[in-house]
Formats: C-alpha cells, sequence, structure tokens
C-alpha cells in the first residue's frame, strides 16, 4: 500500500500544470496629430508599467513591448501577469496590447478561473486618453 501512494507522491512533485488565460486583445490607435510614436509608445508604457511593478523590456529590432509581474509566488505554484504590445496590421499607425495569465505549478487547471481581467491595462488606456496622446479600443480581427 505504501508504494502506490510514494509512487503518486512522486508523480504530482515531478508533473506541474500550465494554465493561460488572456484578456481581450484591443489596439491602441493614436491621436490625430500622431503624438504617438512606436518609441513614445513603449517609453510611456515603461514607465506606466514599471511604476505598476512589472518588469519590462523593449525589443526595437523586432518592435515589441514586453512586460511581467509575480501575482502569486508560492513554493507548489506562480502565477505571472504578461503585457504584450506589437505594431498591427493598420501600417505602423496603431498597436495590438495583449495582456495574458500564467498559472505554473501543482494545482490543477480545473481550479483555477480561466477568466482575465487585467486592471493595468485598462488603466493604461485610461492614461493614454487622459494624456491625450491616444486611445484603446477592442481589437476587431
Amino acid at each position: 500500500m505504501m508504494k502506490p501512494v510514494f509512487l503518486l507522491l512522486i508523480v504530482f512533485v515531478f508533473v506541474g500544470c500550465t494554465n493561460v488565460t488572456g484578456d481581450a486583445p484591443k489596439t491602441i490607435s493614436s491621436l490625430p496629430d500622431d503624438r504617438l510614436s512606436t518609441e513614445h509608445l513603449f517609453a510611456t508604457a515603461d514607465t506606466f508599467f514599471s511604476d505598476a511593478g512589472y518588469t519590462c523590456s523593449i525589443d526595437a529590432e523586432a518592435g515589441q513591448f514586453r512586460c511581467s509581474r509575480a501575482l502569486r509566488d508560492l513554493y507548489i505554484h506562480q502565477t505571472t501577469a504578461e503585457v504584450n504590445i506589437f505594431p498591427g496590421d493598420e501600417g505602423g499607425k496603431a498597436h495590438r496590447i495583449i495582456a495574458n495569465r500564467w498559472d505554473e505549478g501543482l494545482i490543477p487547471s480545473e481550479l483555477i478561473s480561466n477568466t482575465y481581467a487585467n486592471d493595468d491595462v485598462e488603466a493604461f488606456c485610461a492614461y493614454l486618453a487622459s494624456e491625450k496622446l491616444g486611445f484603446c479600443s477592442d481589437y476587431q480581427g
């Protein structure tokens, strides 16, 4: 009896669960005066998300901006929020912003919510609008 229980325990230690869910993608558009270049958008996003506790990086060659922040860091389970901004299909006039949540560890995905809304992305969109830099809309694609 002891061997099957021990074997099951070993399997649970070495086998983990990964669950990825995302917020609805948004499009970031510039106002008609074109004050929001890619460089300016990434610099603004870097300041905003860094102040919110994210670790950010900019890949200028690929035209991508990435941030991540640990939401939960337990010995048996980690949850990370990730925000990505990259050029859209509109020829440089718009960008996509996508937020994901990564859950990794021993908690089965059936016990983790499959819906996710990143409040920091909503706050960033509100900030862009309040500073008259740009606006966010739901991605239609």
